[in-house]
Parts: structure tokens; sequence; C-alpha cells
């Protein structure tokens, strides 16, 4: 029994998973070497990040899930839950153990329907991140859009916004793991807070680097959604079941304006 050490990367991952089955030992865990605190009574197990062998744990997972398992497994490590990695490795051990991709299907499995809840709760927040991200246009003709998510759903949102705004350049910065996309209308990159990209971007509660336009768009969408609010059929319980309170900070109508106006607190 031992720890295995990995560089807090898929890749490193995979690759750690690949030396448990190298080594035909079963892990106490396997974390990430960032949060990780050294202790001289463990075994540690130090892993070095290797593509092909991470491209072997792929492959040998989709052909025995007919193809299911690679995505799965991808999902599971983007959730952050402490414990993931562990909860990965029993999950392709079982893949390959039964080679069966009927077992994806078996929720008397512990292992299986953890993961299967884990999958559906990650579902939940790139839909909703679909649907509550507000981009404002900046004055370099960019467009920016800031969140700050449960689950690190960044790299599974971008085709959505790509082909949803296809002709114009945006970007979408996650504050809380300081890293985003950058659609430059041909292709998506990667951007880190150091991006000479969002040097056009302000904090989200300034206007400072709007486009003149902009700001009065946004304040004639509060307008618009103040007028079309019926006050006697208001329900608040349904209202926050699908707009729940921690994403009204990234809604324009819920913001107040140098007007006054304001969407309703509840």
């Amino acid at each position: 029994m031992s720890l295995y050490l990995y560089d807090g990367s898929f890749d490193g991952l995979l690759t750690a998973i690949f030396e448990c089955f190298a080594d035909r030992r079963q892990p106490t865990d396997i974390l990430n070497q960032d949060t990780y605190q050294a202790s001289l009574l463990e075994d540690l197990r130090p892993i070095q990040t290797d593509i092909a062998k991470a491209e072997r744990v792929i492959k040998g997972i989709d052909a025995r899930s007919d193809g299911r398992g690679g995505e799965l497994v991808y999902q599971l490590f983007l959730s952050e839950l402490a414990g993931i990695e562990l909860r990965i490795y029993r999950l392709v051990e079982l893949l390959v153990r039964q080679n069966d991709p009927n077992i994806l299907e078996n929720y008397a499995n512990p292992d299986v329907l953890y993961s299967a809840q884990v999958n559906k709760m990650i579902g939940r927040e790139v839909h909703r991140m679909h649907a509550f991200v507000r981009f404002q246009k900046a004055v370099n003709n960019i467009y920016y859009a800031v969140i700050s998510p449960d689950f690190n759903v960044i790299p599974l949102i971008g085709d959505h916004f790509q082909r949803r705004y296809a002709d114009q350049r945006w970007v979408i910065f996650d504050t809380r793991r300081h890293y985003g996309l950058y659609y430059d209308l041909t292709h998506m990159s990667f951007i880190d807070v150091e991006s000479d990209i969002l040097s056009g971007a302000t904090d989200a509660s300034s206007n400072a680097s709007l486009d003149g336009l902009e700001d009065q768009y946004q304040q004639l969408w509060k307008q618009y959604f103040q007028s079309v609010t019926i006050q006697e059929r208001r329900n608040i319980k349904l209202h926050l079941r699908h707009v729940p309170r921690r994403y009204w900070k990234y809604l324009v109508e819920k913001q107040v304006g140098r007007d006054g106006l304001v969407s309703r607190k509840n």
C-alpha cells in the first residue's frame, strides 16, 4: 500500500493510475502534489507525467466502455472533489476488471453510482453556465464574462459559446481558478491572469473599461426586466430553484444601475 503523488494535471493522474496497475499495488490514495503535506511516515511514490502512458489508460477504458469511459473520467476529474482521484482509480479498475460497457449502468456498485451522481452535478453546472454567463463589451471590442463555478467547467463550455457567438471575440474567465478561455474568431485558447488579453477588462463591479454603448444596453435591459415583472405572480422559491442566488452577481438584471434601477432582491 502506498501514496501516489501526481502533478495535478489530468495526464498526471492517468499516469499515476497506469503506474498503480504496473506496480500491481492498490494505492492508499492518489494525491495532488500542490496540496499534499509531506510526512516521513508515509510510503510515497512520486509520479512523472507521461503522455504516452496517459493515452494508453484512456484508450484502454474507452475500449472497455464503448467510448464512454474517457469522457466520464475527465468530467469526474474536473469536479475537484476531495478524494476524487481514488474514486477515479476504482472506476478505472472496475472497467478493466469487468471489461463490460454495461457495468456503467450497474448503480448497485457504489463507485458507479457515485460517478453517475458527480457526472450529473457537472452536467447541471455546465447547463447553468450556458444560461447565466453574461458578456460585457469592453473598449478593446472584446466581450468579457467572469464566472466562479462550483466545478472546473471551463473546458466543457467553450464549444457552446463558440457556436453561439462565432462572430465576436470573447473571454470567459474563472475567477476562482484564475484561468479562462479566449476566442479570437478563429479558435479558442486557454489564458491565465498574466495574459495581455485581460488588459482591457476590469473588475466586474466597475464599468471603467466598458464600451460606451454597453452601459446603455445594460440600463435598457434592467428597465425591460423590471417592466415585464408581474408582482402578483412572483414565486420566489421557484425563481431561486432555477436561478440560484450565487449566480446573481454575474447577472446584469440583478445589479444596481447608476439610475437606481435594480432587480428585485428576492
